[in-house]
């Protein structure tokens, strides 16, 4: 939730009072907002508040994920503000663009390198 406030204020700022082109402010939208968008992911929703950033199982995901929303949103935001130039619309490509990422980060985070391992842990607790 963080991460949308974030970067569709930043979106708005960038686009609406700062003047940048659309993917210029989506790009520092998306950018600032994936920083503390990982860190917030790795302390509520991993559970890892200590230890060492894993690069297999949580650097190169959610930064390859985020890459990809990155792309997709700029595709999205390129596409609105060649249409209309207002700053709504440009917000609203980025939500699509990432509420599209969020199914497949979903998929390949939670159930593809986690959900096997959560569900061994589970059974080794209850054993």
């Amino acid at each position: 939730m963080v991460n949308v406030v974030t970067g569709q204020t930043l979106l708005y700022i960038c686009f609406a009072h700062l003047g940048l082109f659309g993917i210029a402010a989506n790009g520092v939208a998306v950018v600032a907002g994936s920083i503390p968008s990982y860190f917030l992911s790795r302390h509520y929703v991993w559970e890892k508040d200590k230890g060492e950033h894993k690069v297999v199982s949580e650097i190169v995901p959610f930064w390859g994920l985020a890459f990809a929303g990155l792309i997709l949103s700029t595709l999205f935001v390129a596409i609105a503000d060649n249409f209309y130039d207002h700053v709504l619309v440009m917000q609203a490509g980025n939500a699509a663009a990432f509420s599209l990422l969020w199914v497949v980060r979903f998929a390949v985070l939670e159930h593809l390198l986690w959900g096997d391992r959560a569900e061994s842990q589970l059974t080794e607790s209850s054993t």
